[in-house]
């Protein structure tokens, strides 16, 4: 008997687009409930690594698919090579440089001057780094923002900043939510997932920096 999917499950595309329509008006009405939102995370430094709403919606998310899945069918996926190593070679050799191209075509050209050539984005430094105002730094020049040093870099390079890290991080707790729907082989999402997630902590940092030229 074939399981069938729930309306929650059913409407799964409609339920991502409601969210990122209450997530836009909420940041538009209530700037100071989202700031506050944005400011519940662990920093190191002044910079936040890990936010905990974000964490705790993953959490929730991943856990209902992690406990039904069966463990001998883990170690059974963890001997197949040829589906990892494809999956492996299309995440960090391919993946990345078209999310590059595609990228930089609609937002460094295609829509480049519905952006605004001139409109400009203040960032902060990387971390670490203390440049005098008027230093530049890849495309982005020192400047005072509200009394503290900020980069002032190109809004649509922000834009394309976040497109690439984006395209070069692959998705983990989506895939199993995917791979549940699709009635895919829980087992091997879940060793796809992990692969994933450890090889993040290689190839992200490299791979974005070289990507954003820093």
């Amino acid at each position: 008997m074939q399981r069938k999917l729930s309306i929650f499950e059913g409407y799964l595309t409609l339920w991502v687009f409601l969210c990122i329509g209450i997530g836009i008006v909420l940041g538009k009405v209530a700037p100071s409930f989202a700031k506050f939102l944005d400011g519940l995370a662990i920093y190191v430094g002044e910079a936040p690594v890990v936010s905990i709403p974000i964490a705790l919606c993953l959490f929730l998310m991943m856990y209902p698919i992690m406990v039904k899945i069966d463990f001998a069918e883990v170690l059974k996926a963890g001997k197949s090579i040829k589906p990892v190593g494809l999956t492996l070679f299309v995440n960090w050799a391919i993946k990345p440089f078209t999310m590059y191209v595609i990228a930089y075509f609609f937002l460094g050209i295609l829509f480049r001057h519905l952006i605004g050539t001139n409109v400009l984005d203040y960032v902060k430094m990387p971390f670490g780094l203390d440049l005098p105002v008027g230093a530049v730094h890849g495309d982005g020049t020192v400047v005072m923002y509200e009394g503290t040093k900020m980069l002032a870099i190109p809004l649509w390079r922000s834009y394309l900043a976040g497109a690439i890290l984006l395209g070069i991080a692959p998705c983990t707790a989506m895939v199993l939510v995917w791979g549940y729907l699709a009635r895919g082989n829980d087992g091997h999402t879940l060793v796809m997932v992990a692969i994933n997630s450890l090889t993040m902590l290689f190839f992200y940092g490299p791979l974005g920096g070289f990507l954003l030229g820093v």
